[in-house]
């Protein structure tokens, strides 16, 4: 009796992706953008860069308070928040470049509109709420008045609106439990929206982005960078943030009567490096993307 020859398993959707080169870090700044329909530009409500070590595959996220000023914060307190607007991206990444230590290879700008449509065109996003937030002084969609925010401690999961209040929220625990909160979300969604699926089907996954974002990430690189953040993940991601008590920023009242945070450049710069070693020695990946299809969400139908 002849034995049966086994069936040889399919090929992973991952193996028809490009590796990106384990010696070529990056760096991309994600800005979210407080941008009003009909207006140009906007100020950005979230700074958050992301430094990327293929070799170690380990990431590290530092989050940027939009009150850093960047220029003489006593006579022309000119925060980092209205760069953009004032400059462009290029510029905010230089500047941000500057301010960190750290080359900013790639930007990518998104607003409140295009937020709420990509969480909502993969169906939301899941996240574990650390403790119960209560904002009765949410802004409404006007801006003209006020919509309490209410979300209960624990698992949740967020359409777009709800993903946007959640972000954006900080009248109860303050701005920099607000960038801790941003963090989360940008780990969840790399997470959850990337997948096999949506990197074989790149095209529309692609699409969907441009529809959603601007950035000068080069289209063709992005599903090879794609399926190295799900090689990476939340567990090999080491995050930080520029905060008054680490002596990083100092409080100012500039002679306009303006609050700015005046930022200590050099030990920002030792803090930024710091991180970024503890994310490179965390201990070696297994080998290979171990990624199930069934655990990752798909896009909404």
């Amino acid at each position: 009796m002849v034995a049966a020859t086994p069936t040889p398993e399919p090929p992973s959707p991952l193996d028809l992706i490009a590796d990106w080169p384990e010696d070529q870090p990056f760096s991309v700044l994600f800005l979210g953008l407080d941008r009003r329909p009909g207006e140009g530009g906007g100020r950005t409500d979230a700074i958050i860069l992301a430094h990327i070590e293929p070799r170690a595959r380990a990431a590290t996220l530092v989050s940027i308070p939009r009150d850093i000023c960047v220029a003489n914060c006593r006579t022309d307190p000119f925060r980092i928040n209205s760069v953009l607007q004032e400059e462009g991206p290029d510029a905010l990444s230089r500047r941000v470049s500057n301010l960190l230590g750290v080359q900013v290879d790639y930007w990518v700008t998104l607003d409140f509109n295009g937020f709420k449509r990509l969480v909502d065109f993969f169906g939301g996003v899941s996240v574990d709420v650390e403790s119960t937030i209560y904002d009765p002084n949410y802004p409404n969609a006007t801006d003209t008045g006020f919509e309490p925010f209410h979300v209960e401690a624990g698992p949740n999961h967020f359409n777009g609106d709800m993903a946007l209040r959640y972000v954006r929220t900080r009248h109860q625990d303050g701005a920099f439990a607000r960038e801790v909160r941003q963090q989360q979300m940008l780990l969840a969604l790399v997470e959850q929206v990337i997948s096999p699926q949506t990197l074989v089907e790149s095209p529309a996954f692609l699409r969907e982005l441009s529809n959603a974002f601007e950035s000068n990430l080069p289209p063709d690189l992005v599903p090879s960078m794609a399926k190295l953040g799900m090689r990476i993940g939340a567990a090999r991601t080491v995050s930080g943030a520029i905060r008054p008590e680490d002596n990083l920023v100092r409080a100012v009242i500039a002679d306009n009567g303006a609050f700015v945070l005046q930022p200590n450049v050099p030990l920002i710069h030792a803090y930024t490096a710091d991180l970024m070693r503890h994310s490179e020695s965390l201990p070696p990946p297994e080998a290979g993307p171990q990624v199930e299809l069934a655990n990752r969400q798909q896009p909404a139908s």
